[in-house]
């Protein structure tokens, strides 16, 4: 009978110490069937030791899938996402200034605005340009580095390239007790105090808004 060869055959591939899923690519029988045939056969150590080795890599093998697809599932998100935020009106961006400067609340200092951040720092120079109105040359920069890091060529270059500044613009280096790899930095407006006042009434016009 068909079954009974399918049972001998099983019988002969767990002897050799195969898995059921292994037996099960040579026999079509639900692993059910596999089971009662095979309850009663004993594995050697070596075998038992494959098994459990063959277990821990499907194991392996399939977290490692779960977390693609998890991260597959999350860059699609952020793909939908990111085609939501088309063209940003100056009215938008003008919002955008205020709200990053918002936690600023000391203005008698002029306008100055710190992170390590590269995207809030190119978000900061492009609102100064548009709704500030100011020419490149009024703006000045200071690096705070990391006691840390010797090779401060490599912080202003990347500095450089994140403002599409010269290096001269960078006169000033601070050392800090800081961790993030090419430090703060930070971005001032020269003769600033009318720019300071009108931001300052900015953040409070939205914060009167938020009681109406």
């Amino acid at each position: 009978m068909v079954v009974q060869s399918d049972k001998k055959r099983a019988v002969e591939l767990r002897r050799k110490g195969l898995s059921y899923s292994e037996i099960k690519k040579s026999i079509f029988v639900p692993k059910s069937t596999l089971s009662y045939w095979l309850k009663k056969i004993k594995l050697s150590e070596p075998q038992i030791r494959r098994l459990k080795r063959k277990r821990s890599e499907a194991g392996k093998a399939g977290s490692k899938f779960k977390k693609l697809k998890t991260l597959e599932t999350i860059e699609k998100i952020q793909r939908e996402s990111a085609k939501e935020i088309k063209q940003i009106s100056k009215r938008e961006l003008w919002l955008m200034g205020i709200m990053l400067y918002w936690k600023k609340s000391d203005f008698k200092k002029g306008v100055h605005f710190t992170s390590s951040d590269p995207h809030l720092i190119k978000l900061f120079l492009k609102w100064l340009m548009e709704i500030g109105q100011l020419k490149r040359e009024e703006i000045n920069f200071d690096i705070f580095a990391s006691k840390r890091k010797k090779n401060m060529n490599k912080i202003i270059n990347y500095w450089t390239t994140i403002t599409g500044y010269s290096k001269n613009s960078f006169p000033r280096i601070y050392r800090i007790s800081g961790r993030a790899e090419f430090g703060l930095l930070r971005v001032r407006v020269r003769a600033s105090s009318m720019l300071a006042r009108q931001i300052s009434g900015w953040v409070n016009g939205v914060q009167k808004y938020l009681w109406i």
